[in-house]
């Protein structure tokens, strides 16, 4: 019971660390975590969730994450040999893979790339391939945060790893920075202490070692991801919010166009921020390959 965390070496010397919950014997779910990393703490709800499910959740903290060791010029594609390795070792032989705002370019990549053992993917809030400092449709405040970020990567690094002590000692800040640029449907929702607490943990993880990890893996993720959508066979469900200030549905309409096999279910309630409280839907959908009754009820397609 409970949340084991660990790590494997890579192959070529590198350090990637994992956790799972659920049972071991349970249908394996890699999770493709979002920009600010997963917290690798219990969850008593996640624990809940696996379990109930049948579900083995890995999550899998991208290079410069946590203790994850950086891997300086890798692609998203690249992330693909690391998961290879990892499954490799979990005798994880056939799984399925969920992706997460930036998450979503990896989870990706491990169906283009491991179309053997990926037997589904669901992606939630995920961004395109046009990032979102390029795309239309972000509100001006987030576009101009997203392309300053793009254009001057070391002095953002800096000036996260200046504001790190002061985030660590209050970590509410990071939860009301989340919420101004959240929809405002979703702030009440976010302002919930369960939802701040998880917020601060993981981004507190995540920055173990600095901010460069999260800046490099935006920058990963703005370049060419090393494969297109359209070569993907695995089944896709793409779940997302009507009024995301961060992906536009434009462009979660786009991606699903792009794909071969492709299920999107679009939230006409929600922005970017309602994976958690989806989370037993979203992965229902991997363990079975059905709609659960009542989601299409909620979602439109």
């Amino acid at each position: 019971m409970g949340m084991r965390a660990d790590h494997i070496n890579l192959a070529d010397g590198r350090r990637l660390s994992y956790a799972e919950t659920g049972p071991r014997h349970g249908f394996p779910v890699v999770y493709c975590h979002g920009a600010i990393g997963s917290s690798l703490e219990r969850s008593v709800a996640l624990e809940a969730i696996t379990w109930e499910l049948g579900v083995r959740y890995v999550t899998v903290s991208r290079p410069g994450f946590g203790a994850s060791d950086c891997s300086p010029g890798r692609s998203v594609l690249g992330f693909a040999a690391d998961v290879r390795q990892l499954a490799d070792a979990l005798a994880l032989q056939r799984f399925g893979v969920l992706g997460v705002s930036a998450g979503g370019a990896y989870a990706l990549a491990l169906a283009y790339a491991l179309p053997g053992r990926v037997e589904r993917v669901a992606l939630c809030s995920a961004l395109s391939p046009l990032w979102p400092h390029q795309a239309g449709g972000i509100s001006l405040r987030n576009g101009l945060a997203l392309r300053f970020l793009a254009r001057a990567p070391g002095a953002c690094a800096a000036l996260g790893d200046a504001m790190l002590p002061l985030i660590r000692r209050h970590p509410d800040l990071l939860s009301r920075l989340i919420a101004v640029h959240a929809a405002p449907s979703e702030r009440p929702r976010l302002s919930e202490p369960a939802e701040r607490r998880a917020a601060s943990t993981s981004f507190i993880e995540a920055s173990a070692g600095g901010v460069r990890g999260m800046v490099d893996d935006y920058l990963t993720c703005a370049r060419y991801w090393g494969f297109s959508p359209a070569d993907i066979d695995a089944e896709v469900h793409l779940w997302h919010g009507l009024t995301d200030r961060l992906i536009c549905i434009d462009d979660a309409l786009a991606l699903a166009a792009s794909l071969p096999r492709c299920r999107i279910f679009v939230d006409l309630n929600e922005g970017h921020h309602f994976f958690r409280r989806r989370l037993a839907e979203i992965l229902a959908t991997l363990v079975d390959g059905r709609v659960h009754r009542g989601v299409a009820a909620k979602s439109a397609a």
